[in-house]
């Protein structure tokens, strides 16, 4: 009998079929991928698969990448020992004790204060080596807590900051927050002589010969005028900002309040006014006065008479630390102004009624 075309197709389909569930059987880790047959009835070559290896970013937030392997381990740091493929060893923080011990299990106490992270990574690599044939062993410091550095004063955040390896003077700063608007130029520093001397010009021991001290003009540093004062900063160093010299101008004036007068610098009374935005029309110039601290309870007032200074019939004074310059009040001028004022609105209106 005579089959039809359509089961003579159904028929080819089904062996085709039978083949490839065939192959799949003999290797079933492999995917199938079809020959590709081009127009002219070649077959090209089934494509050779190819492992891209992945590329692990890591984390900047790792607390791993903060810490410095030359840090100098030291009592009441934390630290976390990690030995890989170690199940016995629990990877939780240990403190550093007082004695400079730390104890870490299998292996007890260990010397780790005076050594820096890298020292104390080759230690733990030969205390471990009893206990496994190649031990691969990490140190990391979770909380730093043994190089205290004190900074008190004019700084946005005055407190104790930590170490984490060698920081220098703006660095240090930096951690407190940075300067505040009204900080002076020169900071203080105290360091003791254990640690030695303070590195600058101008250092000298103190009366007691345990500490250096010394006075270091951080804006040269920042200018870029003295770039070696920027020193290392060591711990237990204490750290004083003190508050800018200031000038106060009071009165008459646009702007009134204080200026900061810096150490390097002086100041004279036309320049406090024009920091203050000039005076106001009302202003009684001849009767200007600066009250200046004398030491005692009460200040000194000295006359000066603005408008004599600007016509050069009369020195320029020179401003101090913590002057007040004060411009009062001239009640004829005062009193003219309102007058003025006042016959300009009945003028007004009465251009207005007619």
């Amino acid at each position: 009998m005579q089959k039809s075309p359509a089961k003579l197709i159904l028929l080819s389909l089904c062996l085709q079929g039978t083949v490839l569930v065939s192959a799949f059987a003999q290797d079933g880790s492999a995917a199938y991928t079809p020959a590709v047959t081009p127009m002219n009835g070649a077959v090209m070559p089934t494509p050779t698969p190819v492992n891209v290896p992945t590329t692990q970013i890591p984390s900047t937030s790792d607390s791993s990448n903060i810490n410095s392997s030359n840090y100098i381990l030291g009592a009441e740091d934390t630290i976390t020992v990690r030995v890989f493929a170690a199940d016995d060893i629990p990877d939780k923080p240990a403190q550093i004790a007082n004695d400079g011990l730390v104890t870490l299990p299998m292996v007890g106490d260990v010397r780790a204060a005076g050594l820096t992270v890298e020292q104390l990574q080759a230690s733990l690599v030969t205390a471990y080596k009893k206990y496994f044939k190649d031990p691969q062993v990490t140190v990391q410091v979770t909380e730093f807590r043994s190089q205290p550095v004190a900074v008190a004063g004019n700084v946005t955040t005055p407190g104790v900051v930590q170490l984490r390896g060698n920081r220098n003077l703006m660095e240090v700063i930096g951690q407190a927050g940075g300067l505040r608007a009204d900080a002076g130029d020169s900071v203080l520093i105290t360091r003791n002589l254990s640690e030695g001397a303070i590195p600058v010009s101008g250092a000298f021991t103190d009366p007691t010969g345990k500490y250096s001290v010394a006075h270091i003009n951080i804006r040269t540093i920042m200018n870029g005028k003295d770039p070696q004062d920027n020193i290392l900063i060591k711990p237990h160093d204490v750290i004083t900002v003190p508050r800018a010299r200031l000038i106060y101008v009071l009165g008459n004036v646009s702007k009134p309040g204080g200026y900061v007068m810096t150490d390097n610098e002086s100041m004279s009374l036309t320049q406090a006014i024009a920091l203050a935005g000039g005076w106001s029309p009302t202003a009684a110039l001849s009767e200007t006065k600066v009250l200046r601290a004398n030491g005692g309870a009460e200040r000194e007032q000295i006359s000066a008479n603005i408008k004599k200074i600007m016509q050069n019939k009369a020195p320029d004074l020179q401003m101090q630390p913590d002057d007040i310059l004060y411009v009062p009040n001239s009640f004829l001028k005062t009193f003219s102004a309102r007058g003025i004022e006042a016959g300009i609105g009945a003028a007004t209106g009465i251009a207005i009624y007619r």
